[in-house]
């Protein structure tokens, strides 16, 4: 059963309210939109009486340690011999990205969703799926409004994380209407944007910096100036004294040179694995670039993972990018 590009489906409604133990989880390495959606999710249930358990198979990032509830998320073995009524994935755009979390979502005799990605496949029993949405907080404000649940000013620290990051602080080309408006409704329930905004978009921690010298040093241009690509191996992790929570936007300082029109930053947090961002300005498609390694997201913004070294990942990823060139120029 799929929503999409309209409120919530009566059944999925009716499914929360019925409801008296739910799980929410999101995506392994949980960004913004993941953490916010879901906290704000799960503080709206629990205004409405119930029994929440938020799950994500990594911790939440440093940088987002200042949102209320944060406290609330939990490991997934700390799931063990637990049951729930219903699972509610957010931000989760396909089962493998959900990481330990997968055999409690689906292990839950009723399974929901809420997501914003286009290559979202309709996992789950009831699909509010919407690729034109902004980020996946929007979705849960039209939820919340379905249900007649008043925003706290708590709650509304949390949107503002979602969509504000999603939108790249209401910049990138995703942000429509609806986030302004959603903006807007933030505000009036109590949201100090100065300091969130300053929070999430100015403050860089030690760590972060650190990394991000590294991968600058690695920048490499190519495809006649349109493409751009950086490296994070795993001794650039050591040395910076960095996790995975610091790679967040590093892979946008090499969009944002004149003339690049796709990026990507490759990173081996293990030996022998590689992670792959992907960022595009229009008319470029990176999402089909992550769909030939298994992975997905927007068409401007996705990624993907292997069981590879990241020199050999990093050349896959640059002939996918310069045949799209040649193809598209």
């Amino acid at each position: 059963m799929q929503a999409k590009n309209n409120s919530p489906c009566k059944e999925m409604l009716s499914a929360l309210q019925n409801a008296n133990s739910i799980l929410l989880c999101t995506h392994i390495s949980p960004d913004g939109d993941a953490i916010g959606s879901t906290l704000a999710m799960g503080l709206a249930l629990e205004a409405m009486g119930k029994q929440v358990t938020l799950a994500c198979h990594h911790p939440v990032p440093e940088y987002l340690d200042f949102l209320p509830g944060k406290q609330l998320f939990v490991l997934p073995e700390t799931l063990v011999g637990k049951f729930f009524d219903a699972a509610l994935a957010i931000d989760c755009a396909d089962l493998g990205r959900m990481g330990d979390c997968r055999v409690y979502y689906q292990g839950t005799a009723l399974q929901l969703q809420i997501d914003h990605h286009p290559t979202n496949p309709l996992y789950a029993h009831m699909n509010l799926v919407d690729g034109d949405a902004s980020a996946s907080g929007c979705i849960v404000m039209r939820v919340l409004n379905a249900l007649n649940i008043p925003l706290t000013a708590e709650m509304a620290m949390c949107l503002y994380a979602a969509i504000s990051t999603d939108t790249g602080n209401f910049c990138f080309k995703n942000t429509n209407a609806e986030a302004f408006a959603c903006a807007a409704m933030l505000i009036d329930a109590g949201l100090d944007i100065n300091d969130c905004a300053r929070r999430l978009h100015l403050l860089r921690q030690q760590a972060h910096v650190r990394l991000l010298g590294r991968a600058l040093c690695s920048l490499h241009i190519f495809g006649n100036g349109k493409c751009a690509g950086m490296r994070l191996t795993h001794q650039d992790y050591q040395a910076a004294g960095a996790g995975p929570e610091h790679t967040d936007k590093i892979v946008n300082y090499a969009l944002d040179l004149p003339g690049v029109e796709m990026a990507y930053l490759v990173d081996e947090r293990d030996v022998g694995f590689a992670k792959v961002s992907l960022r595009a300005q229009p008319p470029r498609n990176v999402a089909v670039i992550a769909q030939q390694f298994g992975g997905g997201g927007h068409i401007l913004a996705a990624g993907c993972r292997g069981q590879m070294p990241i020199d050999e990942m990093a050349a896959l990823i640059e002939n996918e990018m310069l045949a799209q060139i040649e193809e598209k120029s």
